[in-house]
């Protein structure tokens, strides 16, 4: 599967799931969230998800009360269940995150985008 970095502006929402129902995964749900330059994605909780945040493209700044992590291509941010977090954008480029929750009523709740296959092979 790849993730396509170009920035939808007419996407009703940040996020998009990657993983739709009836996908490999029974407790994690991989999403596509992008924040485009200069832009942000207020604090939020995801309930009792879990998230680990990965840098496709661009940088953003994602925060939890608790600090906050730059997260850019090949880097990646742990962020805990039951914390409001925030992603920040501040530079000149839109970003993409890839990010990869525990399952939830959150995750249930996201946009699904249709994936081919079953995940198992690169594709």
């Amino acid at each position: 599967m790849t993730i396509d970095t170009a920035l939808d502006r007419n996407a009703k929402s940040p996020a998009l799931r990657l993983d739709p129902k009836g996908g490999p995964f029974r407790e994690l749900a991989a999403v596509r969230i992008q924040v485009p330059a200069g832009g942000a994605i207020p604090a939020h909780s995801h309930g009792t998800s879990e998230l680990l945040l990965t840098g496709i493209a661009g940088v953003v700044e994602a925060s939890c009360g608790c600090g906050a992590e730059t997260v850019e291509p090949g880097t990646f941010a742990m962020l805990p269940a039951g914390k409001e977090i925030a992603l920040v954008n501040n530079g000149e480029q839109d970003a993409t995150v890839l990010a990869v929750f525990s399952q939830s009523e959150f995750t249930d709740e996201l946009p699904s985008a249709a994936a081919e296959g079953c995940g198992c092979h690169k594709g």
